[in-house]
């Protein structure tokens, strides 16, 4: 591995998947923020943006669909809330799909209440309970992320639903590739099997190739995998973000008007009390991504605090150091092992393998972060 380096604006590191930097050291990430919201030329006319969708709505209520004209995939989250919340007052029949695939948490079985109340129906998927497991806990033990291919699930199974009831549009939520990576190969607005395929499935492990490096029968891993391009034509994949400036805290502003929770304290790795709140296995997942490639949560918020200037670089550095290199508490690993069946000895020993030593220094149990923020 090169030496490893910051972005000289905010803090993610060279190590970030689909990161790059410029000439003068900023990153993708920083660069397309300044495109959201500065008076640079070529910056993104939300105004026109807003018309456009406007202009969809009207052309996906002009449908008739049967049932249903909206599909909106929700967690409960500050950032399904005002997807949900878009779409009020406009006459719209809409149908919200929650993908339970995890462990909830009594805050996130609390927020997603509200959706109905909202003026949405509500559905909840839950996946075969054995397979799903079985699915995480390989995940786990052979790529180091027990979400790969829940993350999957959450993007493909909402746009399933919608093909089957003949809903026309599916509304998502950010373009993550853009928004937090900054990658021009995905500024789009609709969801592409190339964004599925590629980003979804991080780098290209895709629930196909799972089904057959793990022999798991792939008629069992469908709801996983994203429908064909023909079958993609019956509907209509579009991200929020791409219409709407996607905005953390303002997305947390307008949930907390509809009733949104947040925790008392910070949530573990992070000085957010309203991320990632409403399911347990995430952590893990934000844990590893500390352990592979050195930034975890916190320095995620960091980064958009800084962006969006509520906060000075240095004050972010010591932020990630209190909060992003927390150790992991048995108030998540317990939970998790329980789930997947899996000794503690034994996730430890995975933990312990996938922790890069290139960025950590490991003595016993005991680890060090070995670079320093500059």
């Amino acid at each position: 591995m090169k030496k490893l380096t910051y972005c000289n604006t905010c803090v993610l590191p060279s190590t970030k998947p689909h990161i790059k930097f410029d000439k003068n050291g900023t990153c993708t990430a920083c660069l397309f923020h300044l495109k959201k919201n500065s008076n640079i030329k070529n910056k993104i006319n939300w105004g026109k943006r807003k018309i456009e969708f406007d202009t969809l709505i009207k052309k996906i209520k002009a449908k008739k669909a049967p049932l249903y004209d909206v599909c909106v995939p929700v967690s409960g989250g500050k950032d399904s809330i005002t997807q949900v919340s878009h779409l009020l007052n406009r006459g719209l029949r809409i149908l919200s799909v929650n993908i339970d695939y995890g462990i909830k948490t009594k805050i996130g079985e609390d927020n997603l209440r509200i959706i109905p109340k909202l003026g949405s129906n509500l559905i909840t998927y839950r996946p075969d309970l054995k397979l799903q497991k079985k699915i995480i806990k390989i995940s786990f033990e052979k790529f180091g992320d027990p979400d790969l291919m829940s993350h999957c699930l959450l993007h493909a199974m909402p746009i399933r639903i919608a093909i089957q009831l003949k809903i026309p549009m599916v509304l998502l939520g950010e373009n993550s590739a853009y928004e937090y990576s900054g990658s021009s190969s995905y500024n789009d607005k609709f969801m592409s099997e190339k964004y599925f395929n590629y980003y979804v499935s991080n780098s290209g492990h895709t629930p196909k190739k799972f089904s057959k490096r793990f022999n798991i029968p792939y008629k069992l891993m469908k709801p996983y995998d994203l429908p064909s391009q023909k079958e993609l034509k019956k509907t209509l994949p579009v991200f929020t973000s791409y219409f709407f400036n996607w905005s953390s805290e303002n997305n947390l502003k307008n949930a907390k008007k509809y009733g949104f929770k947040t925790l008392k304290n910070q949530r573990e790795g992070t000085y957010r009390n309203y991320v990632g709140i409403d399911e347990k296995i995430n952590r893990i997942h934000q844990y590893l991504k500390l352990l592979k490639f050195g930034y975890g949560r916190g320095s995620d918020h960091a980064c958009e605090d800084i962006r969006n200037k509520k906060i000075s670089r240095s004050t972010a550095i010591q932020l990630v150091k209190k909060y992003d290199r927390k150790e992991l508490s048995n108030y998540y690993i317990n939970d998790f092992i329980k789930f997947i069946g899996m000794s503690k000895k034994n996730f430890q020993l995975i933990m312990k393998k996938y922790t890069n030593t290139k960025i950590w220094k490991i003595k016993g149990n005991q680890k060090t972060f070995i670079h320093k923020i500059s």
